[in-house]
């Protein structure tokens, strides 16, 4: 991630006016290793439900959508001064002990979804490379030479 556009940007930015919009929220991202290369996963709270790299909290407010961790959001944490130090409230505190008590789960599922990405870019799979629902919109695709050997 480049130094010049932060998670904020990236997260709040309006391509139709160009311009970054102050919603005034925090991000919630989860940390994970893996093989030496550090993911930071964004909590978010409208995923639709047969959206296939996420791990669910729970249904969304909204029909039809979950919250949980979006694996297809991630990023690679390049150096950890990104990572600020301000704290946010979830909105329930079961979320973080639901996250703390499966985390192993949690990155082995994230695991899957890389090899699976992986398999798919070897093989040149254009049913899962260009499924909505998979990785048509997964940040993977920024991250193909610096994910490649995680097996």
């Amino acid at each position: 991630m480049c130094k010049d556009f932060d998670l904020k940007q990236a997260m709040d930015y309006n391509y139709t006016t160009k311009q970054i919009m102050n919603k005034n929220r925090g991000f919630v991202n989860v940390l994970v290793a893996i093989d030496g290369v550090h993911f930071v996963i964004p909590l978010r709270s409208n995923m639709p439900k047969n959206y296939q790299l996420k791990y669910k909290l729970r249904d969304s407010k909204n029909k039809g959508y979950v919250e949980g961790l979006d694996f297809g959001k991630a990023l690679i944490l390049e150096n950890d001064s990104y990572i600020v130090s301000n704290h946010f409230k979830m909105r329930q505190i079961e979320d973080y002990f639901n996250l703390m008590d499966n985390a192993q789960y949690i990155i082995s599922k994230f695991r899957k979804h890389i090899v699976d990405f992986n398999q798919a870019v070897e093989n040149s799979d254009v049913n899962k490379l260009t499924d909505p629902m998979r990785f048509k919109f997964c940040t993977f695709v920024n991250y193909i030479e610096r994910i490649k050997h995680i097996i």
